[in-house]
């Protein structure tokens, strides 16, 4: 049985107890900017399970930035707040120091409720993530490994899943790791030029407002296989996406990446298209200092793969399905579930 297919447990009452009032330390999340920080709130349920209380941002020029009407929660927003929430259980119950560098190997993500992730619009929208902690491996009092399996539930209604696969690293261990693997010192995004590559793509292909919120140039339609190529390139002086300096593309712009190809694959309207799931293999790092090549190839069903080349070599490979929008008001009675 699969994540997708459990049923949700009966509501935690520890859920009571988890309050919005104020985000929650920085660190906790890995973010240098306090306006970054969605989780508000954490409780622990048993040994493994813990929930997690988030708000969405409501004027964010990166999250709210979509020319989707009605407007749903921003599919990039929710993978981050899974992000934050399997963070924060790592740091909080995990014994995951706060140097600890988290290493993704594999994340799945699919989001079967659209109709609940509708934006409110009058109100901050809030949400709790049920975080479960899976084959933990550790070494000593170590974690060295995880599986952090995610329930989003949104207004009391479950609105999709996550799970990530994680490693983590001590700040030692990550840069001789990172020299090691290079064969060099990687550079930081903070030394490199404020500049972009090539032609961006309009905004309004991949469903964005602001042209500093895509992250694809130089696309062609080769035609055969493949439906479409482009060139990553993700502002390294992006506030969202980098927070703060790395020294390599973190996954989260490569799902966003991911995220604006299957859209602009989709074809017009994109308004009228959302990511409702995502699937990706990170094979290594992706280097800041060389270019990436982002290819589409239709996978059947509203479904494709956007992969990732460095080098020659396939550095991250995405599945992403598209579907179409909730027209209107939930109204119906019905669960909403996207087909």
């Amino acid at each position: 049985m699969t994540l997708a297919e459990q049923e949700r447990p009966e509501a935690a009452p520890a859920a009571a107890e988890l309050a919005y009032q104020r985000s929650m330390d920085r660190v906790l999340v890995h973010r240098r900017a306090v306006m970054e920080v969605f989780v508000t709130d954490a409780v622990r349920l048993g040994d493994e399970t813990f929930a997690v209380a988030l708000q969405a941002p409501r004027a964010h020029s990166y999250y709210n930035d979509h020319t989707q009407r009605p407007a749903l929660l921003d599919p990039l927003f929710l993978l981050e707040a899974a992000r934050q929430a399997v963070t924060v259980v790592a740091h909080q119950w995990l014994d995951v120091s706060y140097d600890t560098s988290f290493l993704i190997s594999d994340w799945t993500t699919e989001f079967t409720d659209l109709a609940a992730l509708r934006a409110r619009g009058d109100a901050p929208d809030e949400l709790v993530i049920e975080v479960s902690a899976r084959d933990l491996r550790r070494r000593g009092s170590r974690l060295l490994a995880a599986t952090l399996e995610c329930v989003f539930v949104v207004a009391g209604r479950r609105a999709g899943t996550s799970a990530i696969v994680a490693g983590y690293l001590s700040r030692d261990g990550y840069t001789a790791h990172r020299e090691k693997s290079r064969g060099s010192i990687p550079p930081s995004s903070s030394d490199l030029p404020r500049t972009r590559l090539g032609a961006t793509v309009q905004p309004a292909l991949v469903g964005r407002e602001r042209a500093e919120n895509v992250v694809l140039t130089d696309v062609e339609r080769p035609g055969g296989a493949l439906a479409l190529t482009a060139t990553l390139d993700v502002p390294v002086w992006h506030p969202a996406m980098y927070d703060h300096p790395l020294d390599h593309v973190p996954a989260m712009a490569l799902m966003e990446a991911a995220r604006q190809a299957a859209v602009l694959a989709a074809g017009d309207p994109a308004e009228r298209h959302h990511a409702r799931a995502f699937g990706a293999t990170f094979r290594r790092f992706v280097e800041l200092d060389s270019p990436v090549t982002v290819t589409v190839t239709p996978s059947g069903e509203a479904r494709c793969t956007v992969d990732f080349l460095q080098d020659g070599e396939s550095v991250c490979t995405a599945e992403i399905a598209v579907a179409p929008v909730p027209a209107g008001p939930d109204t119906d009675g019905g669960d909403g579930r996207a087909t």
